[in-house]
């Protein structure tokens, strides 16, 4: 069996005060050591660093792109990754594409939340449920950013990058 271990950051800047807690190796070697210890022996690896999961269009995550593709030829029976929010923060296209992989009869493992299935009542509504909190938390730090923009840009902070000015 081949399993493809999925890893994704949204940024691929470290934060200045040194947290790893997005840092993309960090995430691999969590992925490998569970694929080790679990037995398998024969995984690939798929990595977008820098890539949202806050969108429908699977076409910017290549490597994303590249896992659904080696999925469908049936190189890949199982994915395993850190957590959700890893895999999807839309709700809507998130249930597509597990619904999609349970046809398939691939397995999804989310190492924070266990088994991801959505073949049983049970399966969808913890999909379900696991989806629309990662898409809040995209929602609710969106907000964050948009606030504390306007903060700035009211105390007159300058905003964004450089301004060309015309004599």
């Amino acid at each position: 069996m081949t399993v493809g271990l999925y890893a994704r950051v949204s940024d691929d800047k470290k934060k200045s005060d040194g947290d790893k807690r997005q840092d993309i190796n960090r995430q691999l070697d969590i992925l490998r050591d569970y694929a080790t210890r679990s037995g398998y022996s024969n995984y690939e690896e798929y990595v977008d660093d820098g890539k949202s999961a806050f969108t429908e269009d699977w076409n910017s995550r290549p490597s994303f792109k590249r896992l659904l593709n080696d999925c469908r030829r049936r190189f890949i029976q199982k994915i395993i990754i850190e957590d959700m929010t890893r895999f999807s923060r839309k709700l809507d296209a998130g249930l597509l594409l597990l619904k999609e992989l349970g046809s398939l009869k691939v397995e999804l493992i989310s190492l924070k939340e266990g088994e991801i299935e959505v073949t049983s009542s049970k399966g969808w509504l913890q999909s379900s449920m696991l989806l629309m909190f990662a898409e809040w938390g995209s929602r609710i730090q969106s907000e964050k950013v948009k606030t504390g923009m306007l903060k700035a840009r009211n105390l007159g902070k300058k905003i964004g990058g450089f301004r060309l000015t015309l004599n």
